[in-house]
């Protein structure tokens, strides 16, 4: 068996990629194409304008469905899924890198 020195893909991590295979394969090419779209894009904008604390911590309780339909309309509004985490470095670095610590971001930025 071949191990690699890569560390399994986080949650949010995950979820942002099978979000972008989803816009990137055309199964959903504009925001009405999105499940429920009203209610996901009125929760997207509301989770934007929340404080990072609040929203990191709102977002670690969605179930993945959701969390995969907020990603794809932020990736179709925004062009990135990940414009939740615009506002918080640290937060981007622990849900999506898991990186706790800034050492450990040092480190890995460092590396590359």
């Amino acid at each position: 068996m071949l191990t690699t020195a890569a560390q399994p893909r986080t949650r949010f991590a995950t979820l942002a990629v099978r979000a972008r295979h989803i816009v990137d394969s055309g199964l959903c090419s504009r925001t009405s194409a999105v499940p429920n779209w009203l209610a996901r894009v009125d929760q997207l904008e509301h989770l934007t304008m929340a404080t990072a604390t609040d929203r990191r911590a709102t977002l670690a309780v969605l179930s993945d469905d959701l969390l995969v339909d907020l990603m794809v309309l932020s990736y179709l509004r925004h062009g990135t899924p990940y414009v939740l985490w615009a506002d918080t470095l640290a937060g981007f670095a622990e849900d999506f890198l898991g990186i706790t610590t800034w050492a450990q971001l040092h480190t890995r930025m460092d590396a590359t």
